[in-house]
């Protein structure tokens, strides 16, 4: 972390542990277990290094135990979200498939 002593400062890991202390859903993938945080604004942008309003939780180096992901990896030095990209469509739920199978039963004829 050349250049980066303030990840290692007393005030940015009490700011870090009080953030993950609040929440530890990434702001990247949307599930939970962020061990990180993140600064919304890179440092390098002109981002507030300890400034709470900066940093959200975000999947570190071991990445994301439910989509595998390396949030802060991916995000980078990057300033703006993405939209979350999953296999898996969360909204529709397990009663999606679940109705449309009853659906497809309750429409068949029965043979003789």
């Amino acid at each position: 972390m050349a250049g980066r002593k303030e990840l290692t400062s007393y005030a940015y890991r009490q700011t870090r542990a009080r953030l993950l202390a609040e929440s530890d859903t990434c702001h990247w993938c949307g599930h939970g277990g962020a061990d990180a945080a993140d600064h919304l604004i890179p440092v390098s942008k002109g981002g507030a290094k300890l400034d709470p309003d900066n940093l959200a939780p975000i999947h570190g180096v071991n990445g994301c135990t439910v989509c595998g992901r390396k949030c802060n990896n991916e995000k980078s030095d990057g300033t703006g979200t993405r939209p979350l990209v999953t296999s898996v469509d969360w909204y529709a739920g397990p009663w999606k498939d679940a109705a449309r199978i009853a659906l497809d039963a309750s429409t068949e004829t029965e043979r003789p």
